[in-house]
């Protein structure tokens, strides 16, 4: 009887653990209950390209942690359970940037019939959600100084840059040189992870892996080149880009990226409002 009940949350585990193990080569055989009294355990098989071995002997802590949740989720979730609700504290440690797409999947699922809450200090998460299209609610808690807890809405990294240099931008107690040099920066950072999601959008619904798309994402060392992959999928295209952003429909969106590109380097004479303006404008066009 205790085998028969266990059956179901065992099938469960390794359905979470496919989800999960994205690009792993250890596979989870059978989960069944062992021993008797005070003695009880799991025993669980775990086989390495077709080879049996003890898991944690094998397993990395990425792996392991996903290994955890697979374990947890069913009973969590079991439909005897009186609580409707799941609450996960940073799962991504040490998982490798398949395993996290695998966990916003496994996430999606659980959602539907549960609330589902996760902590993480990993933006890698909030960044898999919104390319798969995952529907959540993401707050940013920043504690400030006298231990004062702020909450605030936070769907999208380039909106909040923006949102940050706007409020810059219309301090007036920053003197004029630094207020500029703070919402360049802002804006550019607000541009690359425009022009950066869009990449990933594109090439993951295309089929790359995400090793493959981090390799490009981690080459591209400026602005232009963010940009360029963001735009053509391909880096280096400057002249290309200048052409594109010209007949775009927003006004200087060149002088734009051109001053945002180069405000560490040299004084920007942009005014600080226009350039935020200008990027909220060239952000919309990449979304």
């Amino acid at each position: 009887m205790r085998a028969d009940r266990f059956q179901a949350a065992a099938g469960h585990s390794q359905h979470i653990w496919e989800l999960l193990r994205q690009e792993s080569n250890v596979a989870i055989g059978e989960i069944k209950l062992g021993g008797t009294n005070n003695r009880r355990r799991v025993d669980i098989s775990v086989a390495v390209d077709g080879t049996d071995t003890p898991a944690l002997a094998v397993m990395s802590q990425g792996e392991l942690h996903a290994f955890g949740l697979a374990l947890f989720l069913p009973r969590a979730c079991a439909d005897a359970s009186p609580y409707r609700f799941v609450v996960i504290d940073d799962p991504v440690q040490s998982m490798d940037p398949a395993k996290v797409d695998g966990l916003a999947e496994l996430l999606r699922e659980v959602s539907r019939t549960r609330q589902v809450v996760v902590f993480t200090h990993d933006d890698r998460l909030p960044e898999a959600i919104r390319r798969l299209g995952v529907e959540a609610d993401v707050r940013e808690v920043t504690r400030r100084e006298g231990s004062v807890v702020e909450v605030r809405k936070n769907l999208w990294p380039a909106k909040r840059y923006l949102d940050d240099a706007r409020a810059v931008a219309l301090t007036e107690d920053i003197p004029e040189d630094a207020r500029r040099l703070m919402v360049a920066g802002f804006c550019r950072s607000a541009l690359e992870a425009a022009a950066m999601d869009r990449y990933r959008m594109a090439r993951y619904a295309a089929g790359a892996s995400q090793r493959e798309i981090d390799a490009v994402l981690n080459a591209a060392h400026t602005v232009h080149d963010k940009l360029a992959l963001g735009v053509f999928r391909a880096p280096g295209r400057r002249r290309a880009l200048n052409t594109h952003l010209d007949r775009c429909g927003v006004p200087r969106a060149v002088d734009t990226v051109k001053a945002v590109a180069k405000a560490m380097h040299e004084p920007c004479d942009m005014a600080s409002l226009e350039m935020v303006e200008t990027s909220e404008a060239l952000v919309e066009m990449l979304r």
